[in-house]
């Protein structure tokens, strides 16, 4: 596993504040060749993958990869990490809200650092101390009216300094202007956790951009699903087309 931890340790150094790693989150090996591709020549903007497709594991050779681990399944947190390093992947994200109950309730706090402990340490015993640990936290999305805003933000706080604590490279907060996480929040916890934030790029009018991203001091950015929902909306509206008007969009 010595190149595995060879790529964790790279991975885990592209983490910057103001100078965010970028990660467009692909799903399959042809969605992982085609961001590939723009390696071509002697432009190499690819640097590392993101994924939540074992498929890709196979493909993605010397580049350090990135896994979507959900809350780590549960309680096979350990089994999992296990065997995603055993498959080549040097860091993944974990998060902090139980997967089947769709943000209605999160781990405790000392249950999760438990986890994340325990997950960290397969890791390790695996062959990859340097393991890259993108502990997300659900506390913006939780479905939880009896939470207002200023108490998410101070729980975020804690939550975070808690996971940097254990060994998480960075905090990925969940969220953005529509589903409870500003531009304000977001300053506040980059201060807070001192840059090792990580945030999504919303595809909304009047979201950040990567450049303001990276000027609020985030040192990692993902865009989540889009790449795979915008692909999907393009086969549609292609359907769409060869239906309704008889031929193929230009």
């Amino acid at each position: 596993m010595a190149s595995v931890n060879c790529a964790a340790k790279a991975l885990k150094a592209m983490h910057v504040s103001k100078s965010p790693i970028i990660f467009t989150n692909v799903w399959d090996v042809l969605s992982f060749n085609t961001v590939l591709s723009l390696n071509e020549g002697d432009n190499k903007a690819v640097k590392e993958i993101a994924t939540a497709s074992s498929a890709i594991v196979g493909a993605a050779g010397c580049l350090p990869l990135s896994a979507d681990l959900q809350d780590g399944y549960g309680s096979r947190i350990e089994e999992v990490v296990t065997t995603a390093v055993q498959a080549g992947v040097s860091g993944a994200n974990i998060e902090d809200s139980i997967s089947s109950t769709d943000y209605g309730k999160m781990y405790p706090l000392d249950e999760q650092v438990r986890r994340l402990k325990s997950a960290l340490k397969a890791a390790t015993e695996a062959g990859c101390p340097d393991f890259v640990l993108n502990a997300r936290c659900d506390i913006f999305a939780l479905d939880d009216p009896d939470l207002d805003d200023d108490a998410r933000l101070k729980e975020a706080i804690i939550r975070g300094k808690a996971f940097l604590e254990l060994g998480a490279t960075t905090v990925f907060y969940l969220g953005g202007p529509r589903r409870g996480l500003t531009k304000a929040h977001l300053q506040t916890l980059v201060k807070e956790l001192n840059g090792r934030v990580a945030a999504n790029l919303g595809g909304y009018a009047g979201d950040p951009t990567v450049l303001e991203l990276a000027e609020l001091g985030v040192a990692r950015v993902s865009i989540g699903d889009d790449l795979y929902l915008i692909a999907m909306n393009a086969i549609r509206k292609a359907a769409l087309a060869v239906f309704v008007e008889g031929r193929l969009p230009a």
